[in-house]
C-alpha cells in the first residue's frame, strides 16, 4: 500500500512540474517592467466553490508582494482574473496526495486610457502527500496566495 502511495505522489509531483506556471500573452520587455508599479489591484472571480478567504488573501498577499518588487515610476492597474482556486482536501493529502491550486489571467493596464499593456496566464499548484503534505500544504489559501504572488513577481517582474 506505501509502495502505492510514493508512486501516486511521484506521479503527481511530476505532472506538477510540466505546468508552466506564468504563460505569456502580451509581454512587456524588461525595461518596461523594471518601469513599472502597480497603483491598484481588481480581483474578479469567475472561478466555482472558492474558499471564503481566498480572494482576500489573494489580494493580500498581491499587494504584499508586488509592493516589493514592482517599484517604477510607472503606475498600471492589475487586473486579475481568477479561474481556479481550489484547496487541496487533507483526506485525499493523506491518501494519495493532494493539491492547492490557484489559476488566473493577470492584466496590466494603463489608468489613462484602459488599454492594456501586458498580459499573463498564472497558474500555481503546491502538491504532497501524507504527513510531509500536510506540512507542506498546511497554510491554505494564505499560502497558496503568496506563491501566486511570487511567481508573478518572478516572471512578470524579473524579480523575487
Amino acid at each position: 500500500m506505501s509502495i502505492r502511495r510514493a508512486a501516486i505522489c511521484v506521479i503527481a509531483l511530476s505532472l506538477a512540474g510540466c505546468a508552466e506556471p506564468v504563460r505569456p500573452i502580451q509581454v512587456w520587455s524588461p525595461q518596461t517592467a523594471a518601469q513599472a508599479s502597480i497603483g491598484s489591484i481588481f480581483i474578479t472571480n469567475s472561478a466555482p466553490q472558492v474558499p471564503e478567504d481566498a480572494i482576500a488573501a489573494l489580494q493580500a498577499a498581491l499587494e504584499a508582494k508586488l509592493a516589493q518588487c514592482a517599484t517604477g515610476p510607472t503606475k498600471y492597474e492589475m487586473l486579475v482574473r481568477v479561474d481556479n482556486f481550489k484547496l487541496a482536501n487533507t483526506g485525499m493529502v493523506m491518501l494519495v496526495g493532494d493539491s492547492h491550486e490557484v489559476a488566473a489571467e493577470v492584466k496590466f493596464v494603463r489608468p489613462e486610457d484602459k488599454s492594456v499593456a501586458a498580459e499573463y496566464y498564472v497558474q500555481e499548484r503546491t502538491s504532497g502527500g501524507g504527513l510531509i503534505g500536510l506540512a507542506k500544504l498546511s497554510g491554505g489559501s494564505r499560502a497558496i496566495s503568496t506563491d501566486f504572488a511570487k511567481s508573478v513577481c518572478e516572471k512578470v517582474f524579473k524579480k523575487g
